[in-house]
């Protein structure tokens, strides 16, 4: 079992991812209402789609935060008390399998946005690109790869019950597991954004006409914005890629990994609730219309049919 002092440790951080995890269920389940209500009351909104892409990045940090806040309100007992083990088996890989999936849609939703953009900007033409029901489909597929990708992990037994985390995770000690969910999870759609903010830009970079240079440029603009969001998230899997090669270099795995993971998972989401806010621009002029004028909601519909994103 940990120290005396480990366990204090222990102690704070449960506290505190449990505090931020609570903090960004809140706003999320606040943006992703406010979503939802734009969504019913703007019928054939330019800026729909903009905003059931965003909805869906909400969705999906929501759902990830409100299984990690689950799984964290059983472990801080745990340390409190020093229970020997909570380990239930394969309810704990299974917990563990939609942790890690929900995580998965994160960066995935993220990475939704950026090829949205790409094609308003290189593809403005064909208008199958632009349909909301290509992006509906889109979102289901992009829910059910996370899920699939995953399983392997689940079946292949990579998910182990740590002693002194209380929960059952990664086995770190694996390089084949840690690296396989590493490329699942975080490089695989981390490359694809950076993909696509390259590719739009060389696009625009070809282009001689200013007028269509023009048109694409705040879409240019909003897609940089989601690659600084997703090198935001990618600050997440820092502490595991340490932990990991201070195993490999000296064979002794940091108590704190698990726990300091979650916390920077915790911090950083928390993080990007609030910058998501700001670099969405159609949810940030809708809010701010909304609450700024309480009373004036038909008014504030109004506008939204109007702006562009």
């Amino acid at each position: 079992m940990d120290s005396s002092t480990n366990r204090i440790a222990n102690i704070i951080i449960d506290c505190a991812i449990i505090s931020l995890t609570s903090i960004i269920i809140c706003i999320s389940t606040v943006v992703f209402g406010f979503i939802v209500y734009y969504l019913i009351k703007i019928k054939n909104s330019p800026n729909q789609l903009a905003l059931l892409l965003t909805g869906n990045v909400y969705l999906s940090i929501l759902f990830s935060c409100i299984l990690l806040l689950k799984e964290y309100v059983r472990v801080l007992p745990g340390h409190i008390y020093s229970i020997n083990s909570l380990n239930d088996g394969i309810y704990c890989e299974v917990r563990a399998y939609f942790l890690w999936a929900s995580n998965c849609t994160i960066y995935y939703s993220t990475t939704l946005q950026s090829f949205h953009r790409l094609c308003r900007i290189v593809f403005h033409n064909r208008r199958s690109l632009q349909s909301i029901k290509f992006y509906q489909i889109l979102i289901l597929i992009q829910w059910i790869i996370c899920f699939l990708i995953m399983i392997p992990g689940l079946l292949l037994g990579y998910f182990k019950y740590s002693n002194n985390d209380y929960l059952c995770q990664v086995d770190y000690t694996s390089l084949k597991n840690t690296c396989i969910n590493g490329m699942l999870s975080y490089a695989f759609p981390v490359y694809a954004t950076m993909g696509c903010y390259y590719y739009t830009l060389r696009k625009v970079r070809k282009r001689n006409h200013n007028l269509v240079q023009a048109s694409a440029r705040r879409d240019l603009i909003v897609l940089f914005r989601i690659c600084i969001l997703v090198g935001l998230l990618m600050i997440i899997p820092v502490p595991t890629m340490i932990g990991f090669f201070i195993y490999f270099s000296s064979g002794y795995l940091p108590w704190w990994l698990s726990q300091f993971q979650w916390f920077t998972f915790s911090l950083i989401t928390n993080i990007t609730t609030i910058i998501l806010i700001l670099i969405s621009p159609h949810v940030r002029i809708l809010w701010t219309k909304t609450f700024h004028h309480p009373h004036r909601h038909r008014v504030a519909v109004v506008f939204a049919n109007n702006i562009r994103n």
